[in-house]
């Protein structure tokens, strides 16, 4: 329990920073590896009039360990005489990698901190809790959905977000493939495309959601308080 207030407010800070990066990257964690869902993005952005159902399966648990532990390629010949992944696209892979590696670190490390920096601010009052609670809630649900907002405006061009996207990220320039390789077929521009959004609708929902709780936390909390005051 922490009773000096300014290192209580510099703590309800950090856990509204850790719940921003909770809310914008949970999405993407949960959605990472989850072969179901790339699977309807397959069928929605026609992958499979193009690679065999199997093969694709295939080549997406690949990318997967690849991505979680490193995991090196196993070549095979996919049907329809379609080329394997390329040093070229593997490379660019490696990048990807090292990319969500990072941005995954950021999510676990954010979600650790910020439970236990929610521990750290439980009281014996227990409306001072859900007042401290409710402000983080309410701060970073804000944040998350300005910061959606402009996303969405700028995302009016998806192409050129995307674009300068890999610009920033990927300042190697590996990432420019021609039309008919693998990684483009399997993952294409429609691909994200979806990917994207799918992360951006759930993080706002998620975002409306915590604001909503946080709004009604701060309510109750002023209701109580009154009720108090009023009996004292």
């Amino acid at each position: 329990m922490i009773r000096n207030n300014k290192i209580k407010k510099a703590f309800v800070a950090l856990c509204s920073l850790f719940l921003v990066i909770v809310i914008f990257f949970s999405p993407l964690a949960y959605n990472l590896y989850n072969f179901s869902f790339y699977n309807s993005l397959y069928e929605k952005n026609g992958v499979y009039e193009l690679i065999d159902r199997q093969d694709a399966k295939k080549l997406t648990e690949s990318v997967f360990a690849f991505f979680k532990s490193g995991a090196p390629f196993e070549k095979f010949e996919l049907k329809g005489g379609m080329q394997y992944f390329n040093s070229s696209e593997i490379s660019h892979l490696n990048d990807v990698r090292i990319l969500l590696s990072r941005i995954l670190l950021a999510f676990y490390v954010s979600s650790i901190l910020l439970i236990l920096f929610t521990l750290l601010l439980i009281e014996k009052i227990w409306t001072a809790f859900i007042k401290n609670l409710s402000i983080i809630m309410i701060a970073s649900s804000v944040f998350v959905i300005v910061l959606l907002v402009a996303i969405f405006v700028l995302a009016s061009n998806f192409s050129h977000l995307f674009e300068n996207f890999h610009y920033i990220f990927f300042p190697q320039g590996n990432w420019a493939f021609p039309e008919g390789s693998l990684i483009i077929t399997i993952f294409p521009f429609g691909f994200f495309y979806d990917f994207f959004f799918s992360i951006v609708i759930s993080s706002l929902i998620a975002s409306v959601v915590l604001f909503a709780a946080g709004i009604g936390g701060t309510i109750t909390v002023n209701k109580i308080n009154k009720r108090n005051n009023n009996e004292k």
